[in-house]
């Protein structure tokens, strides 16, 4: 008897080092840390439970071409495709799906779009219109009937997917408060390759996990707070038997994708104990809130298995948090990063540089401020305006916005700086980063901590991105 027919996800090509991280993200320069793609991950159950076999091909990371694609697709005799796409470079992308599609027989073809894009309504009219062969743009993976819609075609109508079948084109997001969200359980075993890993990674193969999904807070220069204005969680116990699985399948690091980690703190109690009890090998980290992280939460985290988490810090002073809707103290700041050392939880601070009235002697400070907290790394990035967020609205309203499109590498700015130029702007950051990790001290302590060969060659490939 034949198995089900195989329905291939794919990272596409491209003629750069970029990165799809997803959460509907991208990032561009990402050679120094691939990171698996949540959005196909998530996805993948889905594409199981509708019958078919989900496979993988990352071709930006096997540096292949469409007609590779094509090649390797056809081996499979694949019933359909389910790619992602990039903000900036989706047209292309669809132009040479549409190829893809022909050559394989015109099987479906489905997208997940950028949060960048779906938040333009305009934009994906055009698409809709403009690329016939485009069979739906999935605008988000967290409350989603992709199941149905592979089953069925355009017969159903979708309210998270965008299809020629539906009577809306931007049907409403439908956003319940509270646990017991469901998502057909990851396929992760057919993303498992040992080159993937995180800027913090000490073990692989490495995946990607997310229980929570939505943000609830309001930082006006954010993207991710577009999608769900309240928080929906998966059952915890769901999470921990995909946890389990995965550690069964030989992973030994997950990332989690949840923007706000341990936020209904209740929840994040239950979840951690129960994963503490599971005495799993694997080991993981998580991106979280300054307002988040008490000592009792933080204790528990690093019992369950927790090694680094990653904090949005981003300016030194707090008048400038205030603005940008960012409110938490110098002091609680401090104690959070002390009381991470104080348990053995490695630290990550994401830094925001030059703000349009930041002066030469704010940046500086807020460089100093990042190292004084004593963080195992710090991503320094300059400010953007990002399209859809509040902060672009206020540069545009206020005249300081310059058009013509962001940086997603955030080393350069698209904002006009009332003190600084883009020239000195970008000497700044370069100095930051390589004030911070080239310090002899700096080197000296990464490489004590080396405990394989993998860490020490993560630690070479990250230093050489420092000096480009």
């Amino acid at each position: 008897m034949a198995g089900p027919r195989p329905f291939l996800l794919l990272d596409p090509p491209s003629t750069s080092a970029f990165c799809r991280r997803g959460s509907l993200r991208e990032k561009d320069d990402a050679r120094n840390a691939p990171f698996p793609n949540i959005d196909l991950i998530l996805l993948s159950g889905a594409v199981r439970e509708a019958g078919f076999r989900p496979i993988f091909i990352d071709a930006q990371l096997n540096r292949m071409t469409w007609p590779q694609v094509l090649d390797r697709a056809r081996e499979h005799d694949v019933a359909g495709l389910l790619s992602l796409t990039s903000s900036s470079r989706i047209d292309e992308e669809l132009g040479e799906l549409a190829a893809l599609k022909l050559a394989l027989g015109d099987v479906p073809c489905y997208v997940v779009g950028s949060i960048i894009i779906q938040r333009e309504a305009m934009r994906l009219s055009r698409l809709m219109a403009d690329h016939h062969s485009l069979d739906g743009i999935i605008l988000n993976t967290a409350e989603h009937n992709l199941t149905d819609v592979l089953r069925r075609g355009d017969g159903v109508e979708p309210f998270n997917i965008v299809t020629r079948g539906a009577r809306s084109l931007i049907p409403e997001v439908k956003v319940r408060y509270g646990e017991g969200l469901r998502i057909p359980r990851p396929q992760h075993a057919i993303f498992k390759d040992k080159r993937y890993c995180f800027p913090q990674s000490k073990h692989k193969p490495v995946t990607c996990v997310q229980w929570a999904f939505g943000c609830p807070y309001t930082c006006e220069f954010c993207i991710d707070n577009q999608l769900y204005r309240k928080m929906l969680y998966r059952e915890v116990d769901d999470v921990i038997k995909e946890l389990v699985e995965i550690d069964a399948q030989g992973f030994r690091e997950v990332y989690f994708k949840d923007l706000t980690f341990a936020l209904h703190k209740k929840l994040a109690v239950e979840f951690l104990t129960k994963l503490a009890g599971c005495r799993l090998r694997l080991r993981w980290l998580c991106t979280t809130r300054i307002d988040v992280a008490t000592p009792e939460v933080l204790a528990l985290m690093k019992k369950a298995g927790c090694y680094g988490i990653e904090f949005g810090v981003e300016h030194a002073n707090e008048a400038t948090r205030r603005r940008v809707d960012k409110r938490i103290s110098d002091q609680r700041i401090r104690e959070v990063f002390a009381e991470c050392r104080r348990v053995g939880i490695e630290t990550t601070a994401f830094i925001m540089l030059a703000f349009e009235d930041d002066t030469e002697d704010d940046v500086r400070a807020t460089i100093d401020f990042a190292r004084s907290l004593r963080p195992k790394y710090v991503s320094f990035n300059v400010v953007n305006a990002l399209p859809g967020t509040a902060y672009e609205q206020r540069a545009r309203q206020e005249g300081f916005l310059q058009e013509g499109g962001c940086d997603y590498g955030f080393a350069a700015s698209n904002i006009k700086h009332r003190h600084l130029t883009h020239a000195k702007v970008e000497e700044l950051r370069r100095e930051a980063v390589r004030s911070f990790y080239l310090r002899p001290a700096a080197i000296l302590e990464k490489l004590m901590d080396v405990r394989s060969f993998f860490e020490f060659r993560k630690l070479v490939r990250l230093g050489l991105g420092t000096l480009s």
